[in-house]
């Protein structure tokens, strides 16, 4: 028994030496950063709604993994994650015997920026981000299928650049 108490105070003290922490949790924004305002994505292309999915992804994975709160407007945040969605293609990268497209490529481009509004300094800035994602389908089948790759890129985007930002990359 007594064995098993020096064991334990041993590990402690050589946990507590570790210098361990969880990554991704914000530990290199601005200390003072408290909030954080995701206004909605600017839309430069001809898909339709193609923001609505990005900025509600970024805002769900700041909430889940950031010490931030969400602010209500730029002017109350310590922080605003400005976006802009600059290109969106569907393009056929298959084809069926019957010369129908069966698997398309979608891929996204956008540039955000991260602004402190206390000091306006420029934060985080990235610029000509692209994701893609592949699906299959046929005709009848197309626009519900482009619409779930979006929701993947959307999430594959949010989560990408939220850990760019929390870990400073």
């Amino acid at each position: 028994m007594k064995n098993a108490a020096w064991l334990l105070l041993a590990v402690s003290v050589l946990n507590l030496q570790c210098g361990y922490r969880l990554s991704g949790r914000g530990r290199n924004l601005p200390p003072a950063a408290q909030t954080i305002a995701i206004p909605d994505f600017k839309n430069q292309t001809s898909r339709q709604a193609v923001e609505q999915f990005i900025t509600f992804a970024v805002r769900d994975e700041f909430i889940k993994r950031s010490r931030l709160r969400l602010a209500d407007s730029d002017i109350t945040a310590d922080l605003v994650l400005e976006g802009k969605i600059t290109a969106f293609e569907t393009t056929p990268i298959s084809y069926s015997e019957a010369g129908a497209a069966n698997l398309y490529e979608v891929r996204l481009t956008l540039d955000v920026r991260l602004i402190d509004m206390k000091t306006s300094e420029l934060y985080y800035q990235g610029s000509g981000m692209t994701f893609r994602e592949i699906y299959e389908t046929d005709s009848a089948d197309f626009f519900s299928q482009e619409t779930g790759s979006l929701v993947k890129i959307a999430a594959k985007f949010a989560s990408s650049i939220v850990a760019s930002i929390l870990e400073n990359f």
